[in-house]
């Protein structure tokens, strides 16, 4: 049995484990950026939700006319 302390693999540099941080980083900066899309395109949503919600008018898909004023 060989020993595991000698083998060539332990020998072997890892030269992946300096870029891991960076990729890390990098990665966690992508997510924060989305994370700050994600927010402001809720905050238009709930913007959008409000106005309907105290106009008490439906919103409409464009070219299919919304029912009448006195039906809202």
């Amino acid at each position: 049995m060989t020993d595991p302390i000698r083998t060539p693999d332990t020998l072997a540099v890892d030269h992946t484990r300096h870029t891991r941080p960076l990729q890390a980083e990098r990665r966690i900066a992508e997510l924060e950026n989305e994370l700050d899309e994600l927010r402001s395109a809720n905050e238009i949503l709930l913007s959008v939700a409000t106005y309907f919600g105290k106009a008490n008018a439906l919103p409409t898909r464009p070219g299919i006319p919304g029912p009448p004023a006195d039906e809202r």
